[in-house]
């Protein structure tokens, strides 16, 4: 049995990520609902816990993941994943300009998500990064996956195809260490 923490602010994505879970009997699912700053809440929650989902943003992202590492190096949970969701962008590997929902300040908001990214990387816990396109509430249909490093174009991506990512990386453990792009096609 092993024992997921998802730690989010309202996504979209972890209802249909919850949905798929469902059907693994052997991972017990926790939803964080303490502080997202806080250190202590978080220390409560990471007991014996092996895998991290967060879905966090867009803003403050980085001041919550110095408090969630905070609290991980205090306790040392077991974690074979710490999957993240990111923004394409935040890498320089978008085509076109886009913009964030909820974002005034795109300079800012890069700097705090590759700060986020860079928290999660020297943590030396297995990990997975997905920067997904701008979310858009519609059914999962083909969607396309691009490489750290590689040019992506600007482009909408279900909440469902990123929770199925998601799903894949945390209970399959596809795309460990890697930081993956994703938009529909």
């Amino acid at each position: 049995m092993k024992k997921l923490l998802i730690i989010q602010q309202q996504s979209s994505v972890v209802p249909h990520l919850l949905a798929r879970l469902k059907a693994e009997p052997q991972i017990e699912v926790q939803v964080y609902s303490g502080d997202l700053e806080s250190v202590e809440d978080y220390r409560s929650a990471l007991k014996n816990v092996n895998l991290i989902f967060t879905a966090v943003g867009p803003k403050d992202a980085d001041l919550d993941f110095e408090s969630l590492f905070d609290a991980i190096d205090d306790v040392q949970p077991p974690i074979s994943d710490f999957v993240m969701l990111s923004y394409a962008g935040v890498d320089d590997e978008l085509a076109a300009p886009v913009a964030y929902p909820g974002v005034d300040d795109v300079e800012e908001f890069i700097k705090q998500q590759r700060y986020t990214i860079k928290i999660v990387d020297e943590s030396e816990i297995p990990y997975s990064i997905i920067r997904m396109g701008t979310l858009a509430n519609r059914p999962m249909g083909k969607y396309q996956l691009f490489n750290e490093g590689s040019q992506m174009p600007a482009g909408t991506v279900s909440a469902e195809a990123v929770a199925k990512l998601a799903y894949e990386m945390l209970v399959h453990q596809e795309w460990l260490n890697h930081s993956v792009g994703i938009i529909d096609l």
